[in-house]
């Protein structure tokens, strides 16, 4: 009678972790279908589009904007503790300028920023009140006066915006990172899913953070043309 109990005990243990790695399996297929059309909604506004799928991550998408040379990389927040993590998205746009230097500023600094490399600056300088009040700046190299009235009135208002966490200018051209969106509170605070709140990016938000980056580029060329 044990043994009876016993094995039946094991064979029900056996269908549940096997259904257990059916779900799991479906579950990741599931979101990684999800993941992989995050730029369905944006294919028009990027020429000559090519998606790179690293894995079960959030695919790459790379093309041209215009006459400029970019590349979108999402990436989901899960580094540190938060009570919402974010994902957001890197925006760089490949346009070489002959500028002198490397300036970076992140915004709401929390030391947690896994995306950003702005500790690599050797250099901290500081922004007047013109500029967002927490934040963090660096130049490279030392002593490089970095062009920031320049950059500051090519940003406009996107400087208000909440979205906007770091610009990164240098030599080899420009990157924003803004917060897409953050994930599912439910989800995350009972299963520590991490489901973002949006699926697909929206393409006039990113129409807009795609003119920002072209707008800085574009002060920052006419601005050396104006000095030569």
């Amino acid at each position: 009678m044990g043994g009876e109990l016993t094995g039946g005990a094991v064979a029900a243990g056996f269908l549940l972790l096997v259904g257990c790695v059916l779900w799991q399996r479906r579950a990741q297929r599931h979101f990684a279908a999800q993941r992989a059309a995050i730029f369905d909604d944006c294919r028009e506004l990027i020429q000559s589009a090519e998606q790179i799928h690293p894995g079960s991550d959030y695919p790459l998408l790379r093309g041209r904007y215009g006459d400029a040379n970019v590349l979108l990389q999402p990436l989901l927040d899960h580094v540190g503790y938060r009570k919402v993590p974010s994902l957001w998205l890197v925006l760089t746009l490949d346009a070489p300028t002959p500028i002198g230097g490397s300036f970076d500023v992140l915004f709401r600094p929390a030391n947690i920023e896994f995306f950003s490399q702005i500790d690599q600056l050797p250099q901290r300088i500081y922004l007047d009140e013109a500029w967002p009040s927490h934040h963090m700046a660096r130049v490279s190299p030392t002593g490089w006066q970095a062009p920031l009235e320049t950059i500051h009135e090519a940003l406009g208002d996107a400087l208000d915006s909440a979205d906007l966490k770091e610009i990164v200018v240098t030599p080899r051209g420009v990157r924003l990172v803004v917060r897409v969106c953050g994930v599912e509170r439910g989800q995350y605070m009972v299963l520590r899913a991490m489901v973002p709140e949006v699926e697909r990016i929206p393409p006039d938000w990113l129409r807009y953070w795609l003119n920002t980056l072209v707008s800085i580029s574009s002060a920052l060329r006419a601005d050396l043309a104006k000095a030569a």
